[in-house]
Formats: C-alpha cells, sequence, structure tokens
C-alpha cells in the first residue's frame, strides 16, 4: 500500500460517511418504509417485499461506496481505479435517468451534477496517482 494522495484521500473519506448514513437508512427504509406500504396496501406481504428491494437496492450501493472509501483511505490504487471508473458509470447512468425525470433546468442541473461530482473526484485522485 502507498501513500494515498489528498484529493483520493479525502473523497474517501466523504464516501465511507455517506455510505455509512446510507446503510442506516437502507435499515430504516427496510422496516419504517416497508410498515408504511404494507399498511397502504393493507398487506404485510407487499410490505415486506417493497421494504426489503429498497433496503437491497440501497444497501448494495452504499456496501459498494463503503469499500471505494476504504480502498481509497488505504491507498490501494489498483483497486481505486477500478472502483473509480465503475462508480463513474453508475454516476452517469444516475444522472441520464435524473435528466429523463425532471422538467425544470435546476431540477435538471442538480440531478446531472448530484451523482457525478463525487465519482468524478474519486477517478481523478485514483488516476492521480500516490503522494510523494
Amino acid at each position: 500500500m502507498t501513500k494515498p494522495n489528498t484529493l483520493l484521500k479525502v473523497v474517501g473519506i466523504i464516501y465511507i460517511v455517506v455510505c455509512v448514513l446510507g446503510l442506516v437508512l437502507a435499515v430504516l427504509t427496510a422496516v419504517l418504509g416497508g410498515a408504511v406500504l404494507g399498511a397502504a396496501a393493507e398487506s404485510a406481504s407487499v410490505g415486506i417485499v417493497t421494504g426489503s428491494l429498497a433496503a437491497l437496492l440501497l444497501g448494495g450501493g452504499s456496501l459498494f461506496g463503503l469499500v471505494a472509501g476504504i480502498l481509497a483511505v488505504k491507498g490501494q490504487y489498483t483497486g481505486s481505479k477500478v472502483l473509480g471508473v465503475i462508480l463513474l458509470v453508475i454516476g452517469v447512468i444516475s444522472a441520464v435517468s435524473g435528466v429523463s425525470v425532471n422538467d425544470s433546468v435546476g431540477g435538471i442541473v442538480l440531478s446531472v451534477a448530484m451523482p457525478l461530482i463525487l465519482p468524478v473526484l474519486y477517478t481523478i485522485g485514483a488516476f492521480k496517482g500516490p503522494a510523494d
């Protein structure tokens, strides 16, 4: 392991914090979201399935980001480069889908900028190389 550059380390720490919050949110979504949806649909099975699916998607993305953050802080550049490209592809897909559901200019700008800021900075930091 080499010493991570400052950009990669800062973005890695941000990823760790955001993804830990995402994991907490995934658990709350599974429990509370499933209960609310089950009550609205008057079916416990609908609530369980919907809450579990939402928690799985949110939790999976958070775990992926958490691994990326840990690799960045440790200074593992090979893994960080691969995960940076994957995060960038996921961010572009998210940005494109965000454009398709927004009809205001502000909404479009935010839906494009927000999913791309951290992945772009992470990828730049990963390809920048170790700090000297």
